[in-house]
């Protein structure tokens, strides 16, 4: 048998002891109820009238805005007796204000019969009400003098009611409800656990999906899906349910039609990436980001797992943790981001961007309430966007320069992989593969030795990434982040540093986009001649303490800023070869000289 909720039986409870009640929270939801032994949801103001017939009220009136008072329930020749042609189908539009105070004072008077009348949100959408002192005053008064009528067959006293139903913006005068303990204020919240057990129970009997699980399985299935719809209303959990058998979703799919449900139909690229690329990963990533062999190892097991749906597998079901996690950390130019645009190329493809937060931008005070903003827009908030886009790959970079407050803000997301607004919206990271990445020398340096030798084996590497591991636990601790650093653990990446034979690599990928662009621009064949390639490795190369950053810096000292100005004065034809045949360092800074083949 379904039970009420506690502000259902709140008000059954004070129906002897109080005149007036006010609903406002939820108000525009549907609400289960039992009627004859099966279980049907009803808008509030029938709900109500379900519940006062129930507890033995003979007349239930609505009054609505625009329209007056309507029928909801008893003998209409009884109500005629007692309130007069308040029914009459001849009416032209709502009574007066003097008429209608009249009419609910002779319902709550009246000792023939219990009455109560639902006044419908008529503050919100109708002037005559909201802007009059003496419609209110004469209800006040009303609700002071109101008493309980012993009438025949019941067997306690109970009042006249007069039901108002409004939202936060539109509510009673401040006067009239302050310290005012004739009317009741209930608050009407979304779906408690069994509340949403019982209608779930309900939805899914005639869904094929759950009906062809073994009875253990339809439990937990059932059990998972009331935890998952916590911050659902209830029809948004019948609408739920509609979509599971209209897109024939798996019962596994049911943390994904949540999410689908609450962010519209969304792209999930888990679901189009297709199988070989996850097992090529290695060589994706190891073709853009270069001398990392043991961290980009790493990534890929954990990638491997949040593909495969893995992810914190060991733990409860209930949990909706991000797909998947991993924080990048090395110094500067050692592929971090590098490796993040590789990730997220290989999962989203070069056409889709990540969503991307530069933590050094939210190291201020009030960094945590700039990120739970929240806008619908497609450029607006960050929670906006993972609204929309509920599968993203999402990168929060220089995690070590975070507020405190920041790094709980993404200690949350990761365990719980939601957050919930101050609207009481939730966002639902689940479907995304966050991405951290940290730089050493911002945090422990010390931690961090640079290797020298070509070949780093997989026990140093691991020796290595054990003794910067707990160097950046014990950073995050020390900055009052015990959370982050707890979770941390496990899925952090150390980089090594960038060896000469990386940096040329590095170097080559870094000469080939350039040419590859002039190229295209000009529609010619620009190539290098060996010793001048020899020469710009030797100098681009000569300084590796910031890995990447140093080379691509010297790269644009020595070899851009030449080209450009003698392409801004140089006409080529088209599919014109040209060999960069001379580069020298003047007074004035490098020169190049082109010649043409």
């Amino acid at each position: 048998m379904f039970s009420l909720p506690k502000w259902t039986t709140e008000f059954v409870r004070f129906l002897s002891v109080t005149p007036q009640f006010t609903f406002t929270g939820n108000i525009l939801d549907v609400y289960p109820v039992e009627i004859d032994g099966n279980l049907t949801t009803l808008r509030l103001k029938d709900y109500i009238r379900t519940i006062l017939v129930k507890e033995g009220y003979d007349i239930i009136l609505g009054l609505e805005p625009f329209v007056g008072f309507s029928h909801l329930h008893g003998d209409p020749d009884t109500i005629h007796a007692i309130l007069g042609d308040v029914l009459s189908v001849e009416k032209t539009g709502p009574p007066s204000l003097e008429r209608t105070v009249e009419i609910l004072q002779k319902s709550v008077d009246n000792r023939t019969a219990y009455s109560a009348i639902i006044l419908n949100q008529i503050t919100r959408h109708d002037e005559r009400y909201a802007a009059s002192d003496k419609f209110f005053f004469n209800l006040f008064c009303t609700c002071q003098n109101a008493e309980p009528r012993l009438l025949a067959g019941s067997s306690y006293p109970r009042f006249n009611l007069l039901i108002w139903i409004h939202d936060r913006d539109a509510s009673l005068p401040t006067w009239y409800t302050r310290d005012n303990t004739r009317v009741r204020q209930i608050v009407v919240p979304r779906p408690d656990l069994n509340t949403r057990r019982a209608l779930l129970e309900s939805l899914t009997k005639n869904v094929p999906q759950f009906e062809s699980q073994k009875e253990s399985e339809k439990k937990e299935s059932l059990s998972l899906l009331v935890k998952r719809t916590h911050d659902l209303q209830a029809n948004e959990i019948i609408s739920l349910i509609s979509l599971v058998r209209r897109e024939i979703l798996s019962v596994s799919d049911l943390h994904e039609a949540v999410v689908q449900y609450s962010s519209g139909i969304a792209d999930n690229f888990w679901k189009t990436v297709d199988k070989k690329q996850i097992e090529d990963a290695a060589n994706f990533l190891g073709a853009r980001v270069f001398g990392q062999k043991h961290a980009i190892k790493r990534v890929c097991n954990l990638l491997n797992q949040a593909y495969l749906g893995l992810s914190y597998s060991q733990y409860p079901p209930e949990l909706s943790q991000p797909r998947g996690f991993v924080l990048l950390a090395g110094h500067e130019g050692v592929g971090k981001t590098t490796l993040a645009c590789a990730l997220k190329d290989l999962l989203l493809g070069p056409d889709r961007d990540m969503i991307s937060l530069n933590m050094s931008d939210y190291s201020d005070d009030d960094a945590c309430m700039r990120m739970l903003a929240f806008s619908s827009m497609d450029n607006g908030s960050f929670l906006g966007k993972i609204k929309q886009k509920p599968y993203s790959v999402v990168l929060f970079e220089n995690i070590e320069s975070a507020h405190s407050d920041v790094l709980k803000l993404i200690s949350t997301i990761i365990r719980d992989g939601q957050i919930i607004t101050e609207e009481g919206m939730l966002i639902s990271f689940s479907g995304c593969f966050i991405i951290c990445t940290l730089r050493l020398s911002g945090c422990c340096p010390n931690a961090y030795q640079h290797s020298h030798s070509e070949e780093e084996t997989n026990k140093e590497y691991l020796a290595r990434e054990r003794t910067a591991g707990e160097s950046i636990t014990l950073f995050f601790e020390e900055k009052k982040s015990l959370d982050f650093s707890r979770f941390i653990r496990g899925n952090t990446i150390i980089f090594r540093s960038i060896q000469p034979d990386a940096a040329k690599q590095i170097l080559d990928a870094m000469l080939t986009r350039i040419f590859e662009k002039i190229s295209l621009m000009f529609t010619i064949n620009l190539m290098i001649s060996p010793s001048v390639r020899e020469m710009v490795e030797e100098y681009c190369c000569q300084d590796l303490s910031r890995g990447g950053i140093s080379i691509g810096q010297r790269v644009e000292v020595m070899l851009i800023h030449p080209l450009s100005r003698v392409l801004i004065k140089e006409t080529f034809t088209p599919e014109e070869k040209v060999i960069i045949t001379h580069i020298s360092d003047s007074e004035s800074g490098w020169e190049v000289i082109l010649s043409r083949v």
